[in-house]
């Protein structure tokens, strides 16, 4: 659970917990997290709660003491949070709350993947469509030789072995992805259309949209480079500078990362 949370697991050897393992990092902690884990009735939404409501959960991940930065460069210690890149199925669901497709409906049966025109081979199945339905990711049918393109170019990792530790690598791929996907482009499509068309000033508008993105105001940088970017676009084409602002905001570096 601390793993998947903070991006590191007290015993950072996820796969091996025994003798040929990595040692933990605060064995005092680890027992005490594992006791209260049995007091709680073993319950993980309570151990979740827990952890997310911690000081140390709550970290930026910027340093505020350089002492401690130098002492632990690589975090060890946890004196402040580390940078955590959102994972694949994560990225896809993000993008799809945003433009309001998100279907939170629980259970059902899996979805197929869509199969572009290069997915091709022996097994090919019935393809999906493009958003999925809007079901969340962990409906996405899996299909060892027809994989969606999206999930393997944010590290999903291939379902031939079992993989405790994902890995998360920030390649030129992940960048061409959040550009040029069908998928990204419909749905950013679909979120500036809906902005493009709802009440307020455009400032107003601008700011929603960094909440729904980001959780937070625009700067007042940000703010009037949004304005000139929506006025330079609707010369070009004044019926996607939103569609494009939307597109912007999603290939931005904040949109998958959390700090």
């Amino acid at each position: 659970i601390w793993h998947h949370l903070f991006g590191r697991g007290i015993v950072s050897s996820t796969n091996n917990f025994g003798v040929l393992g990595q040692r933990p990092t605060h064995p005092e902690l680890l027992d005490h997290l594992a006791t209260k884990f049995m007091v709680d009735g073993w319950s993980i939404k309570k151990h979740i709660k827990f952890l997310v409501l911690s000081r140390t959960y709550q970290m930026s991940s910027h340093a505020q003491d350089a002492k401690a930065e130098k002492q632990d460069p690589t975090n060890q210690l946890w004196h402040r949070m580390s940078v955590k890149r959102l994972e694949g199925e994560a990225i896809r669901d993000s993008i799809l709350a945003i433009s309001d497709r998100l279907d939170e409906r629980m259970y059902g049966k899996s979805v197929p993947v869509y199969l572009s025109s290069f997915m091709t081979g022996r097994g090919r199945p019935g393809n999906g469509p493009l958003d999925g339905s809007g079901r969340r990711s962990v409906y996405l049918s899996v299909r060892r030789n027809f994989l969606s393109p999206m999930m393997l170019t944010f590290d999903t990792p291939s379902p031939f072995n079992s993989v405790g530790r994902r890995t998360v690598s920030n390649v030129p791929s992940q960048a061409l992805m959040l550009m040029n996907d069908p998928f990204v482009v419909a749905e950013a499509k679909r979120w500036g259309e809906a902005v493009g068309k709802t009440s307020g000033t455009i400032e107003q508008r601008i700011t929603g949209m960094y909440a729904k993105a980001y959780a937070r105001t625009p700067s007042s940088a940000e703010l009037a480079a949004s304005q000139a970017f929506l006025e330079r676009q609707s010369k070009l084409n004044p019926t996607s500078a939103w569609q494009d602002l939307a597109h912007v905001l999603i290939n931005a570096k904040e949109f998958i990362y959390l700090n």
